[in-house]
């Protein structure tokens, strides 16, 4: 979309914003643990917190209140994606202490992550404020329930296939038909291409470019490479593919490098954004 359909568009909340808070990997140097919000006129969905209090200051700079936020999905128990939830579980108690009202918090996990995230709660918080949670937050657990209503959409939720650790992506389709599928930091693989199927925005993991793969050793690290993920991509007939949870070495060059390596191999629009990016899907 240009500028002027742009503006329109969220002027007639006809549009999605995919607000990048962070697109690095498990240790990144300039960049933060990869997550973001989706937000629409109608809610904000969060998807993972990084691995620290810094999710705090990077939702400021995007204008997200953390107390405020209702929806957030975890997709896997590691360290920098579970983390920073406890410091949006703190806000949201620090909210309701300072008064403030409004729908519960509900977060969405399997149940490695609800166990995983209510023992680091237990552990890190006052016994006072974590007697509170159970009046302010809701947990979805998604192996028992597969499914969330949204306004103005539908959340599906599956397991990825990650090989290291049980990890949920989910299929956000809008009344409009048009779908969102996040694999969490996983990478689109043969094992996990018929989540995919049909969507047209898909949000996963490249570690790298394949052209690297010996300086950074993805497969080791059971992630693959951005040739890997356009490959597969091709095949499905994704139309756009976001990729994150990258090394983060080369910032400056990162998008031009990862498209170039992508678009050898695959015909749809490649989006590599960095921290703070704002990616509009149309609805």
């Amino acid at each position: 979309m240009d500028t002027a359909e742009t503006y329109r568009a969220q002027a007639a909340g006809d549009v999605a914003e995919i607000v990048m808070l962070g697109t690095g990997s498990a240790f990144p140097q300039h960049s933060f643990n990869t997550c973001f919000v989706i937000r629409t006129a109608a809610f904000e969905w969060m998807t993972d917190t990084g691995g620290g209090n810094g999710i705090l200051g990077r939702m400021q700079h995007a204008g997200i209140a953390a107390g405020e936020i209702r929806h957030l999905f975890i997709s896997h128990s590691h360290t920098d994606h579970i983390l920073g939830a406890v410091w949006i579980v703190r806000s949201v108690i620090n909210r309701a202490k300072s008064g403030g009202t409004g729908d519960r918090l509900t977060v969405y996990g399997n149940s490695d992550v609800i166990e995983t995230l209510l023992t680091i709660c237990r552990l890190t918080l006052l016994e006072s404020h974590y007697a509170m949670i159970a009046d302010l937050i809701t947990f979805h657990n998604t192996d028992a329930t597969p499914r969330a209503e949204l306004p103005g959409a539908t959340v599906a939720f599956f397991d990825c296939g990650l090989e290291n650790v049980r990890q949920t992506g989910f299929r956000m389709c809008f009344d409009s038909g048009r779908t969102i599928v996040c694999l969490g930091d996983e990478a689109l693989t043969e094992r996990n291409s018929a989540e995919a199927a049909g969507c047209q925005l898909l949000m996963c993991g490249a570690f790298c470019r394949y052209a690297d793969r010996d300086i950074f050793r993805p497969y080791e690290k059971h992630h693959y490479t951005v040739r890997d993920v356009a490959i597969i991509a091709e095949r499905a007939g994704i139309p756009d593919l976001l990729l994150y949870h990258c090394e983060d070495r080369d910032l400056d060059n990162r998008a031009r490098l990862y498209t170039d390596e992508a678009s050898a191999c695959y015909s749809g629009h490649v989006h590599v954004p960095a921290d703070g990016d704002t990616v509009l899907f149309q609805l």
